[in-house]
């Protein structure tokens, strides 16, 4: 695993304590039914934290795992505060054996969309592929190594899952939203993990009364959208200009606007985390 060079990445949390990264080793991050969460950090306030920490509490419920979220919380903000960041992502992952309980909490290599990515659009391919269980975060390792594989060869941005019925359910790494007959076309919340930027977008769109029509889109009906965005950690809400042989030869205006407003909330959650945690520094 690479880690970036700068000397900001000098610590991670592990059970409990916060270590230099020489005593960082991969073999801390294998073992088996992993929870995890992946968590965008932007002027070192950590992206919709709430949202990202119930989803994880969710996810160790449905495994049966015991986790003190205190540990997590504290454990995030000591990570913050001994390696500010202007803009990086960060692991929270989770697992038991017999040789007892990893918490875990490090940097990652992260990438985000190019200017021109964000201006004209990106790439995707369909897979034949399905997640089991798709509303609990843990690792499925086949389907990732599947989609990474595409992603390379291929030069896309992004693979989408496509069910054995022939239908969209959502992305290797993200969630997909669709333009048809003037609304928006997204599969349900029972097949797909929620992403928290898809959450987003979703109270976005009831703000705006824009309409969401929730529904697997199928495969054969890719030709017939007038649009396509998908929604994550990292891209954020990130139009689409292919898919596989489909061209969107424009983005649609209510991608622009939706994405617009989204950013909004991203710059609030900054301001929010920084009142708080001044206030809290202040009362001590």
């Amino acid at each position: 695993m690479n880690f970036p060079p700068d000397n900001q990445q000098c610590f991670f949390f592990y059970n409990g304590k916060i270590l230099p990264l020489n005593k960082f080793s991969v073999a801390l991050t294998e073992g088996e039914n992993i929870i995890y969460e992946v968590i965008r950090v932007k002027n070192s306030t950590p992206i919709f934290l709430n949202d990202h920490l119930n989803r994880f509490m969710y996810s160790a419920q449905m495994m049966g795992y015991n986790i003190n979220l205190d540990e997590i919380t504290h454990g995030i903000k000591e990570l913050l505060k001994a390696n500010p960041v202007d803009q990086r992502n960060f692991r929270l992952m989770y697992y038991s054996n017999e040789n007892g309980a990893t918490l875990l909490i490090y940097f990652i290599p992260s990438r985000y969309p190019t200017a021109d990515e964000i201006s004209t659009g990106v790439r995707l391919e369909t897979l034949n592929a399905e997640r089991h269980n798709p509303t609990v975060k843990f690792e499925n390792k086949a389907i990732r190594a599947i989609a990474n594989e595409i992603l390379e060869t291929h030069r896309c941005y992004e693979v989408l899952l496509v069910d054995h019925d022939g239908f969209i359910t959502e992305g290797s790494r993200s969630n997909v939203f669709f333009i048809k007959d003037n609304e928006l076309v997204t599969a349900p919340d029972s097949k797909v993990l929620g992403g928290i930027t898809r959450q987003k977008v979703i109270e976005i769109c009831n703000t705006l009364q824009i309409n969401i029509n929730f529904r697997c889109l199928g495969a054969n009906e890719i030709k017939q959208t007038t649009g396509c965005f998908i929604t994550g950690t990292s891209p954020g809400v990130l139009p689409v200009k292919q898919i596989d042989n489909h061209i969107y030869h424009e983005i649609p205006d209510l991608v622009r606007n939706i994405s617009a407003h989204y950013e909004t909330l991203v710059e609030q959650c900054i301001i929010n985390w920084r009142a708080e945690n001044e206030d809290s520094s202040n009362s001590k």
